[in-house]
């Protein structure tokens, strides 16, 4: 019998870093942890990211995974200072990995909408009731940080050659 395998998804944001460790077997998986960590506007820039740093170390200790997957980044022109932050954030998140010697995965928004539903511009509503189907997840209510992550997480672990189908 093979082992699961972890991947942690990751989409990472300034006021709300989405986040969830899922392991799969085959093709069943099940989401472990998942939630937000989140800042608040009013610390300066430099105390928000080591505090998104700091939550991120502590969840990659506890599960160890093989894989993190992470939102790639796209940038909106009218938002400058917006891609800068996410840019940071993205920056402290990759830096976590590779201090937990972690593999890393970056993918595109629309390539994981189009592996989970066959098209890249489906909805984040579609998209999240997709991976909840696939990773038969009935946790409540989560936020669309946090199913962009379950999504990226099971997308990365298809296409890193860690599973088997």
């Amino acid at each position: 019998m093979t082992a699961p395998v972890t991947a942690i998804g990751i989409d990472p944001g300034l006021a709300s870093t989405g986040f969830a460790v899922v392991e799969m077997l085959d093709r069943r998986g099940r989401v472990r942890q998942w939630g937000t960590i989140s800042t608040r506007p009013g610390p300066a820039l430099a105390e928000r990211l080591s505090s998104i740093y700091a939550h991120l170390s502590e969840i990659l200790s506890r599960w160890h995974p093989r894989l993190m997957v992470v939102e790639d980044v796209y940038v909106l022109k009218a938002y400058p200072k917006a891609a800068i932050q996410l840019g940071a954030v993205r920056g402290v998140v990759l830096l976590a990995a590779e201090h937990h010697r972690i593999r890393v995965c970056e993918i595109k928004p629309t390539e994981v909408k189009s592996a989970l539903t066959g098209n890249g511009r489906a909805s984040k509503a579609h998209v999240g009731t997709m991976i909840r189907r696939i990773l038969n997840f009935d946790g409540g209510r989560t936020s669309d940080h946090v199913s962009d992550a379950m999504a990226l997480a099971v997308t990365g672990l298809s296409r890193s050659g860690l599973l088997r189908w």
